[in-house]
């Protein structure tokens, strides 16, 4: 096995234990009887602090490199998770939920920083569109194993795989079994990191434009791992069941981004961004409309669809629009972005829901999408690039 693909094995790993962790952190928290409100703030927890601290975590990987930081995350990580099985009560959801949401998201900046070392910049849209591949097969196979499990064997016996999974990451990064790529730099490059602030990245506005685009993205890939649990247990459902059109939308997305290639070379990428926002809005209209597990999962499948395109596109443009000495930091600008979201909307979500349902929350979110395609149209003209 080429160090590549290793190395998007031991990713996607992490990625599996992140979204089952959230899963079965809100389904535990809906069967100990939390109000919405309460599964909102412990959806939010999954991105609180690193919305404060990943340009800094993003800056160390930029002078140290990506290895032992992403080792230390992933012991972390399986800490984070085990606490779920050995402390069993809502309180130890708030610690679990930090702990894992916290260090997957510094994995995840060096993950992105490996990832674009590897190859020349012809080869960056296939790394990372083989990486969203990993990325995608995890986010089928993390909730639907975890919500099996829970109705197999209870939450603790979830919480157990959960914190055994990052032990094979752990290994591989310990013993050195594969290096990152070195970073070309020059001394002259090493000191202009060190003069710029954080700020001036923000001016550059197609970095702006392209920060904006993949936060609002984001945000619809979280919110959908934590309205699906709200509203498909309101509605009856099984934790099985839930899994599967959450599955639903991950399969979807691995079948897309197989095309991604391909589409890219058809479509420019501010297309295909602009009309996986536009397909995605348009199926949260109807989503709370549904109660049936077949709408539901057709539904869920075109969500997957829209939002396949939007990650590894958006992971691509900004990292060749980054100054290549900086692009740890760039990353995570990008991931504190989205955390803000992610924190933000779950909150807010959470009281919605508490105050007047579930629905209004996904046609909020419907009106989110639609603005930001609406906003950013005029890129729908923009050459390829």
């Amino acid at each position: 096995m080429s160090s590549l693909y290793l190395f998007i094995v031991i990713s996607s790993a992490n990625h599996f234990v992140f979204t089952g962790t959230r899963l079965a952190v809100l389904l535990y928290a809906v069967h100990l009887q939390a109000s919405p409100a309460v599964v909102g703030v412990l959806a939010a927890l999954f991105g609180l602090v690193s919305s404060f601290t990943s340009v800094a975590a993003g800056r160390l990987m930029d002078r140290a490199g990506p290895r032992r930081p992403m080792l230390w995350s992933a012991v972390v990580m399986a800490l984070g998770a085990g606490a779920g099985f050995v402390w069993r009560d809502l309180w130890a959801l708030f610690i679990v939920a930090t702990l894992v949401g916290t260090f997957y998201t510094y994995f995840f900046i060096g993950h992105t920083q490996w990832i674009g070392r590897i190859g020349g910049p012809e080869d960056r849209i296939r790394n990372f569109s083989h990486a969203s591949l990993g990325f995608s097969a995890a986010m089928f196979l993390g909730p639907l194993a975890t919500g099996f499990l829970i109705d197999a064997a209870g939450h603790a016996a979830a919480f157990l795989m959960l914190a055994l999974v990052p032990l094979f990451p752990v290994g591989v990064l310990a013993f050195n079994v594969i290096e990152p790529p070195a970073e070309k730099k020059s001394g002259a490059a090493s000191a202009v990191r060190h003069q710029k602030s954080v700020m001036e990245l923000l001016h550059d506005r197609p970095l702006r434009r392209i920060f904006g685009v993949s936060a609002l993205a984001h945000t619809t890939w979280s919110i959908m791992h934590f309205l699906v649990p709200v509203y498909g247990t309101q509605i009856g459902l099984s934790a099985s069941t839930i899994g599967l059109i959450i599955g639903a939308y991950s399969i979807a997305s691995v079948v897309i981004r197989a095309f991604m290639t391909l589409l890219a070379r058809r479509f420019t990428t501010w297309q295909l961004m602009l009309a996986s926002l536009a397909v995605t809005g348009v199926c949260f209209v109807f989503f709370p409309l549904f109660t049936a597990v077949p709408p539901l999962m057709i539904l869920a499948f075109f969500i997957g669809l829209g939002m396949g395109l939007s990650g590894p596109l958006s992971q691509a443009l900004l990292y060749d629009a980054s100054p290549p000495e900086r692009v740890g930091e760039v990353m995570g600008l990008r991931v504190t972005a989205m955390n803000v979201n992610q924190t933000v909307v779950p909150l807010a979500a959470g009281a919605i829901g508490a105050a007047v349902g579930v629905a209004p929350v996904f046609w909020a979110l419907a009106a989110m999408l639609l603005g930001g395609t609406y906003a950013t149209r005029a890129q729908w003209r923009r050459g390829k690039g």
